[in-house]
């Protein structure tokens, strides 16, 4: 049988040898190349980064409901003039949907090109829906850059 000390000591030698698990930080190379992996594709910040089962998960959440949003219809807006006459400025609300889905990175720029969702359909059921699933996917898109960027600058794991 241990005595008391024996016991007390043994306990604390076990839990000194245990560390801290301290983030660490990226050099500031791979901190740019995970932002702009980032932007360019949803979650492969994440990737470059090592973080794998993220990256991946970031990637299929993001790039389906991307998917989602334009089998349901959705319109990818853009920069335009205004559709009245009489004014050449731009239409704001129009701009804040476009920095929504642009933050989609490349999902939008290849839909884009491609010409998918860049004819308008409000006549469709699903419009707004597909719109809503759009600006969801590159406003989640956002958050996910910025948590590539904590995690490259050591400030979280």
């Amino acid at each position: 049988m241990q005595t008391k000390d024996e016991l007390t000591d043994n306990f604390a030698a076990h839990y000194a040898a245990i560390s801290e698990d301290v983030p660490k930080e990226y050099p500031a190379a791979k901190r740019i190349l995970a932002v702009v992996a980032s932007m360019l594709v949803p979650g492969a910040g994440h990737l470059v980064l090592g973080k794998y089962g993220r990256g991946l998960l970031f990637f299929v959440t993001i790039t389906g409901a991307f998917i989602i949003g334009l089998s349901l219809h959705a319109r990818l807006f853009y920069p335009m003039p205004s559709a009245t006459e009489h004014s050449s400025a731009p239409d704001f609300v129009g701009v804040l949907w476009f920095f929504a889905q642009i933050g989609t990175g490349l999902c939008y720029v290849v839909s884009y090109l491609l010409g998918i969702g860049a004819v308008p359909q409000p006549s469709a059921a699903t419009y707004e829906y597909g719109n809503t699933f759009t600006c969801l996917a590159g406003l989640l898109n956002y958050l996910v850059m910025h948590d590539a960027f904590d995690i490259a600058a050591g400030r979280k794991r």
